[in-house]
């Protein structure tokens, strides 16, 4: 089969869209399946001979914000280069990722006019919330479940501090004509990592029938991390954004015992203040910036738990799966498809969202109690190992390949598993 795989950003990082394409590309090769990839040209662009057909980011070539912010609603570029792709490349189907922004929904009316078959993972709620995240003032919104989302962005300013006033213009008018103008049509399978999403998703009006649970697999490692030592370490790996509840993670590290420490992995625009506090409050924390696989891998060895103190609706973060199965614990806020992943008191703990007391005591517990840390990392291993599987994925993955192929989806029954909760 001949996979085109779409996707706004063909590298290696920073963010977990990108680490299960590359883990998806190669799963396909490896099982003998031709991958073309398709993204916008950008610094660090993985080689590839396909590379020659991939667009500049949209608005590129704007020579004003705003033209520049609204091209990101629809670029007529990525969608006249993809054109040009499948015309020699002519996939069996095409799988879509994160296009937002960079390539835009315009993928889709290219490939609807080229009749190809396509399935697209939701990596995020951006099909129905203009700032991807369901969360706007420091908390969880539902408001765009219920429409109005143009109108929602500009009024309660949900792309504030991550661009103009413009942003959240393009973002509103992306999501208004993708509905009126059925930029999501061609789509025939929606993947969605968690319950919680998919549920989310049906609220916001995606076609229920359309909307499939595919949880993200895990390479597995060679072994698991070493034994928590003594003192205890903790460490968290993700973005550096408010949505993850750093600062609750901040708050948390204050009432650690001498000695214990938390190593912060990731990059992103709250870095500067993280920092600042970090060094005005001398907390035990240490702000490793960016790490790839292999730094991860030893950063595991002897940590005490992985933290995701997150405020926002978390849908299935990879940093669980590659704690999980280094058999590193994960302490976890108790929202969005968290719970899915964390199973509390048996592979993790779970504490209430925005909470720094609850966080700080379920430290406390596993930094006294490491033979309890290592029970529970193991029992995460074993549960990683069987429901994010990436040999149960790929044979998932190429069922809903033919579905979408044959153009007879598996109706409306829900997929087996546990709801997601809100909080």
């Amino acid at each position: 089969m001949r996979v085109l795989l779409v996707t706004g950003h063909y590298t290696p990082g920073p963010g977990g869209a990108e680490t299960v394409v590359a883990l998806t590309e190669r799963l396909l090769r490896d099982a003998g399946h031709e991958v073309v990839p398709f993204a916008t040209a950008e610094p660090g662009t993985l080689a590839t001979p396909w590379a020659a057909w991939f667009p500049p980011p949209a608005g590129a070539a704007a020579r004003t914000e705003p033209g520049r912010r609204l091209a990101g609603a629809y670029s007529r570029p990525a969608r006249r280069a993809l054109e040009s792709l499948l015309a020699v490349a002519r996939p069996d189907v095409a799988h879509v990722h994160h296009v937002h922004e960079f390539l835009t929904l315009s993928v889709l009316s290219a490939l609807r006019r080229h009749r190809v078959p396509v399935v697209m993972t939701l990596h995020d709620y951006k099909a129905v919330c203009p700032n991807y995240r369901l969360f706007t003032g420091g908390r969880p919104c539902e408001r765009c479940l219920r429409g109005g989302r143009l109108t929602n962005a500009l009024r309660h300013g949900c792309l504030a501090g991550e661009g103009s006033a413009w942003r959240a213009a393009a973002a509103g008018v992306e999501a208004g004509l993708g509905r009126l103008c059925g930029w999501w049509r061609p789509v025939r399978l929606f993947l969605a990592p968690s319950a919680f999403l998919r549920d989310r998703m049906a609220e916001g009006g995606l076609p229920e029938d359309r909307l499939v649970v595919l949880p993200n697999p895990v390479l597995p490692l060679g072994r698991p991390a070493a034994a928590p030592t003594r003192p205890a370490r903790f460490l968290y790996c993700g973005r550096l954004v408010p949505e993850k509840g750093l600062d609750v993670l901040l708050t948390a590290a204050r009432g650690l015992p001498p000695g214990v420490t938390v190593d912060v992995y990731g990059s992103g625009r709250a870095e500067g203040a993280l920092r600042r506090r970090v060094a005005g409050e001398a907390l035990p924390v240490r702000l490793r910036g960016f790490a790839g696989p292999g730094a991860l891998a030893a950063a595991y060895d002897g940590a005490t738990a992985a933290l995701l103190p997150a405020l926002w609706y978390e849908n299935c973060p990879m940093s669980v799966l590659e704690a999980a199965v280094a058999g590193v614990p994960v302490v976890a806020s108790r929202i969005g498809g968290l719970p899915e992943l964390v199973d509390d008191g048996r592979t993790g703990l779970l504490v209430p969202p925005g909470d720094a007391d609850a966080l700080a005591a379920a430290m406390l517990r596993l930094a006294a109690d490491p033979v309890r840390a290592r029970e529970l990392g193991a029992a995460a291993r074993r549960e990683v190992a069987r429901r994010h599987d990436p040999a149960r994925h790929l044979a998932a993955l190429l069922g809903l390949y033919a579905e979408a192929v044959s153009g007879t989806p598996r109706g409306t029954a829900r997929p087996a598993g546990r709801r997601g909760r809100r909080r």
